[in-house]
């Protein structure tokens, strides 16, 4: 039996495996590869759609081995085959509601349908949407508000500064009361998806896939912002960076090194000093 045989690590992207200038951190590879090498399950569990986890980290494929949580739990998507395991979808008819609502009292807000391969929006001048597409590179289906419905969504998201966002946080929560999750995966991103569909839900499902039937893995998350609070709950063990919110640092088992330092390095190192074969 290998030393890290039962051990799953599933990190989160942005603030965590990647640096402060969303690279990835060589000391971290050159850790997972150990990790994977030695029998460990390395993968990556983020808000983020496939095409952009490559475009974040474009040698994933060399040292992610299991399905990558995306899109905040709405897709399992398996890199090195290039298809999705599992897949849900925004009800879009609901999203293009939120979407008139929002924009009824906040037409400046930046609106982004995340697709399975690509972003919908309606706001190409947008200036957080248009600098989000010339950075991110990605497939962008620019239509007019009235076909809004037309598309299939994972997930829904507006970009503004934190206080407009907290005001249409709360009036989506007053509209909506139990219908969504809502909730920021960065300051100035606020994300609804379905409800009862979150990075916990799948990652869980990934565990008893990983699992076999046989001897239950443990599940190291790793995490930094609100959208990984419930990954975090339903993990064995709970991980963050020293850059984590405080509200995130309160429910883990551990506080690592900042993101820029490796913390997924400190972390294997961890699990190094204190697995028995």
């Amino acid at each position: 039996m290998k030393k890290f045989e039962n051990i799953i690590i599933a990190s989160d992207l942005d603030g965590t495996f990647l640096s402060s200038e969303r690279t990835e951190v060589a000391r971290n590879i050159e850790k997972i590869k150990y990790f994977t090498e030695n029998g460990g399950i390395f993968t990556i569990s983020t808000g983020r759609i496939f095409p952009h986890i490559l475009a974040a980290a474009p040698n994933a494929r060399e040292y992610v081995n299991a399905p990558v949580v995306s899109c905040n739990g709405m897709s399992l998507y398996d890199l090195r085959s290039d298809s999705a395991a599992k897949e849900s979808f925004f009800d879009s008819e609901i999203l293009a509601e939120i979407v008139n609502t929002v924009y009824a009292d906040y037409p400046d807000t930046g609106f982004r349908g995340i697709t399975r391969d690509g972003v919908v929006t309606f706001q190409p001048e947008n200036s957080y949407i248009k600098s989000e597409m010339e950075a991110l590179k990605t497939k962008t289906y620019v239509i007019d508000r009235g076909d809004l419905a037309n598309y299939k969504y994972h997930k829904l998201s507006f970009r503004d500064t934190p206080d407009v966002l907290a005001k249409i946080r709360g009036m989506l929560e007053d509209r909506y009361e139990g219908r969504f999750n809502i909730f920021c995966s960065e300051d100035t991103i606020l994300e609804i998806q379905p409800l009862g569909m979150s990075k916990a839900t799948l990652l869980t499902e990934l565990r008893d896939m990983l699992s076999d039937g046989g001897e239950r893995k443990t599940l190291y998350a790793v995490g930094d912002y609100e959208n990984d609070y419930e990954m975090l709950l339903a993990a064995d063990v709970a991980v963050c960076p020293a850059n984590a919110l405080d509200k995130i640092k309160d429910i883990c088992d551990l506080c690592l090194c900042d993101n820029d330092s490796g913390v997924i390095a400190d972390l294997i190192e961890y699990i190094d000093k204190n697995t028995e074969v």
